[in-house]
């Protein structure tokens, strides 16, 4: 039992003694005291169930024991030296397996319809999640379950299976196509005013600023627990990208704008798989560039992708525009080897090294977020917030901002002294710090990745069968569709389970982060002794994310439940 089961469990007793009385008393009289005390759910056995004084219903997950943790931690170091012995890797042709190849694949991936048939669906969920949250119960609404739960816990994995795949179902997606063409998928004459956006603001900074604002309500602000505010923000960016859609060329909205697409954009990077042009130099005697600019078969790339010079998959949304327009059949779907985009950026960018880096940190910021380091749910404990509360004039909301900075600012920190380390250590070389604060990003973004697919496996398969109940009465009228609205179904998986199994996703990103940065620092410096003086202080600061990855997970977690 963990610190803070005891402590509840002690809380306890004092109650039930107090109650001298209790078996003179009618049954009916003694329910309320006993719906009062601490007690595991039906479906969440061997889970401490608690309600804070703000009457939120709190499950408490125990952290991984110190045994698993410390032998982690010595995993972390030891894989350190296989992976950066393990150099072969980076030599070996890469594996393609090209889906495609067979001509009726390609004539159902090139008719109009292909994307709007698994847009649909999505669609269709999306539009019924917004309606029950704008007008269902407020208490008990299928809304927080399926966008927080099912669809932000879930799409990670998603990304890290099969690629862009949230942007090929995007709803939003789908109603700007509806707005611009007056259809779902015929190719017709676009009624955007086609603005052009500043070339010098053609970036994912106005993304990672978006990103920010997203974690801030959804931890700060509490949107999470609010079917409205839930509702309001999958409206608000449904809006968004009609809007952009309407009065700029392009899809201005998904490159630069979206939150969700760039994260799955940096992600993908990592995917098995990727769109691409099976041999480049066909595209090279090609004088139409069909697949930038579009033709009758089909419009143009949304994000502004020339086929011939694609080399990573950040931006292509796998929307098979290209499979239709291009007229020498070089587009083709692949299954390719893991992380093969990171060490091959064609051109690093300085806004996506800041989206890798912010990624890192504010994924960190929500698994520190959820311990009793930050906020202990036992009445009269110290924790973080409390003494910032204490401390600061700026009251609950302003407190909880200082205290996302900060800790958002530790990895930050440690990337900026790290990178700096190695330029000083490599400064004959003539490569700046800027040169490897950029290059070297990318290798953080497997390291952000797998703690990122670690944290949210809890969510979604500790907390994802309360879909289950959800589908009945997604509204909180009392309905039961499929007389499922009583289930109280056991998790997907027993906390053991899912402590393996976090624990051996932070030791597979820690790997592959190990093998990026070798990879990159090879490319970056012909000479081997720069190649190492340049990476031993990524190799340090590797092991330390990782590190402090697992002591997260060894702490407590206070998961918010999305259905009392």
């Amino acid at each position: 039992m963990s610190a803070v089961q005891e402590v509840i469990a002690e809380a306890s007793q004092p109650a039930e003694a107090s109650q001298p009385a209790e078996a003179s008393q009618p049954a009916e009289a003694s329910q309320p005291a006993e719906a009062s005390q601490p007690a595991a759910m039906p479906g969440h056995e061997g889970m401490e169930h608690v309600m804070t004084p703000d009457g939120t219903m709190v499950m408490v997950m125990d952290g991984i024991p110190g045994p698993l943790f410390a032998g982690s931690v010595a995993l972390v170091i030891l894989l350190s030296f296989v992976a950066i012995e393990w150099r072969g890797l980076s030599e070996k042709p890469a594996r393609i397996i090209e889906l495609t190849r067979r001509s009726r694949i390609r004539r159902v991936i090139s008719k109009p319809w292909f994307r709007f048939a698994f847009q649909a669906p999505v669609l269709a969920g999306f539009l019924f999640t917004i309606y029950a949250g704008l007008f269902g119960s407020y208490t008990n609404n299928i809304a927080p379950v399926m966008v927080w739960t099912i669809w932000w816990a879930g799409l990670i994995f998603a990304v890290a299976l099969f690629g862009n795949a949230w942007c090929f179902v995007c709803p939003w997606d789908a109603l700007s196509d509806l707005a611009t063409k007056l259809s779902f998928w015929k190719h017709r004459d676009n009624l955007s005013l086609g603005l052009k956006w500043p070339k010098w603001l053609r970036n994912v900074y106005p993304a990672i600023g978006l990103f920010v604002v997203l974690t801030w309500l959804e931890l700060g602000w509490g949107i999470t627990q609010n079917p409205r505010q839930t509702a309001t923000m999958g409206l608000g960016m449904a809006v968004a990208a009609v809007g952009f859609a309407l009065t700029f060329e392009k899809k201005l909205f998904c490159r630069s704008f979206c939150f969700v697409g760039r994260i799955s954009g940096m992600y993908s990077m990592f995917s098995p798989v990727e769109l691409r042009a099976r041999d480049t130099r066909a595209c090279g005697v090609c004088t139409t560039h069909d697949c930038l600019v579009g033709n009758d078969a089909g419009p143009p790339c949304p994000t502004d992708l020339d086929l011939s010079e694609v080399n990573e998959s950040t931006y292509c949304t796998l929307c098979t525009a290209c499979v239709r327009s291009c007229t020498l059949n070089q587009p083709t779907v692949n299954i390719r080897s893991l992380g093969r985009d990171l060490s091959r950026v064609k051109t690093p960018r300085m806004d996506e090294a800041w989206l890798a880096v912010i990624l890192l940190a504010l994924t960190a910021f929500h698994g520190f977020s959820m311990t009793p380091v930050w906020k202990n749910i036992t009445p009269g404990t110290a924790d973080f917030t409390s003494w910032l509360e204490a401390t600061l004039p700026f009251g609950t909301l302003g407190s909880f901002t200082v205290g996302m900075a900060a800790v958002c600012l530790v990895p930050i920190a440690g990337y900026l002294l790290t990178t700096g380390l190695a330029a000083i250590w490599v400064r004959a070389s003539g490569v700046s710090f800027t040169d490897l604060f950029v290059r070297y990003a990318y290798a953080l973004l497997p390291v952000a990745l797998f703690y990122h697919l670690a944290h949210n496996s809890m969510h979604l398969l500790m907390e994802g069968q309360d879909l289950v109940p959800a589908l009945s009465d997604p509204l909180g009228t009392g309905a039961d569709w499929f007389g499922t609205a009583s289930w109280h179904l056991a998790p997907l998986l027993g906390q053991e389970a899912i402590w393996y199994l976090q624990v051996g996703l932070v030791l597979t990103g820690h790997v592959f982060g190990i093998i990026v940065t070798h990879r990159i620092s090879r490319q970056l410096f012909p000479d081997r002794g720069a190649a190492i003086r340049s990476s031993i202080p990524m190799l340090v600061m590797m092991v330390a994310l990782s590190a402090g990855g697992l002591w997260l997970m060894s702490l407590d977690m206070n998961m918010r439940m999305g259905r009392m």
